[in-house]
């Protein structure tokens, strides 16, 4: 018998998280250490909603047990997003085509009291080991979303520990980048998922645009989950 195949889908916060757990069926706790693991099933479809905690170490070690754990055969990291592109809006989705660490540098040698200037920093090799998603699951979720009433976008997710609020340095990022967007999770998910050769795509919901004067809005998250939650199965192959 053939075995149900599973998608892991990931989410920092709880409201990234809560409207895919209403929808859990059969559900079932596994918890290692601080990271909650819930087993169940939504439209008959095997899933695992992984809470990975904010953070690129997080994500990373939450990604690396969940597959380790559950073998899924789909990673889906999705959450909210601030805009790194004055064409994008609160509400606005990006499928990550790819991910990329934004916070990864190597300085110039400066002596004392000679300061310091970010938009002189080089990167470093981690910064340009860009990670691709699955081109299956891109083209699903372009596919399904086409009729959302939100703009829908393709792109590079940038990700890294930092929350970025100025209006030149998002600037910088984004034109060294070409990223469209910055969260702080997906590049764990992402490099991790390449290291196990597991399918894995990032998506995620526009919360806050700094360049727009746009404030935070995480209820955004729920928005994003329901958009998610009837296409799973077409996700892991379902008909």
């Amino acid at each position: 018998m053939e075995k149900s195949k599973i998608i892991l889908i990931q989410g920092a916060l709880d409201i990234e998280l809560e409207y895919l757990m209403a929808h859990l069926e059969n559900k079932r706790l596994l918890k290692i250490e601080e990271y909650e693991f819930y087993e169940g099933y939504i439209l008959n479809q095997k899933v695992v909603i992984s809470k990975t905690l904010v953070g690129t170490i997080h994500s990373t070690i939450a990604t690396t047990i969940g597959i380790l754990t559950f073998h899924p055969d789909v990673v889906l990291n999705q959450g909210i997003a601030g805009a790194h592109s004055e064409d994008l809006h609160i509400g606005d989705i990006v499928i990550g085509e790819s991910c990329v660490n934004i916070n990864s540098y190597k300085m110039p040698l400066k002596g004392k009291k000679e300061g310091s200037n970010p938009f002189e920093w080089e990167l470093n090799k981690r910064a340009r080991d860009i990670k691709n998603a699955d081109s299956n699951l891109i083209n699903i979720l372009e596919k399904e979303l086409t009729s959302s009433s939100n703009k829908i976008y393709k792109g590079i997710l940038g990700s890294g520990d930092v929350f970025n609020r100025e209006y030149d340095r998002i600037h910088w990022i984004h034109d060294t980048f070409h990223n469209l967007c910055e969260d702080m999770e997906s590049i764990g998910a992402y490099s991790v998922c390449s290291e196990f050769h597991v399918s894995c795509v990032g998506i995620r919901i526009i919360s806050n645009n700094e360049l727009l004067q746009e404030e935070i809005d995480k209820k955004v998250a729920i928005e994003l989950q329901q958009k998610i939650l009837p296409i799973i199965d077409r996700l892991v192959g379902g008909e």
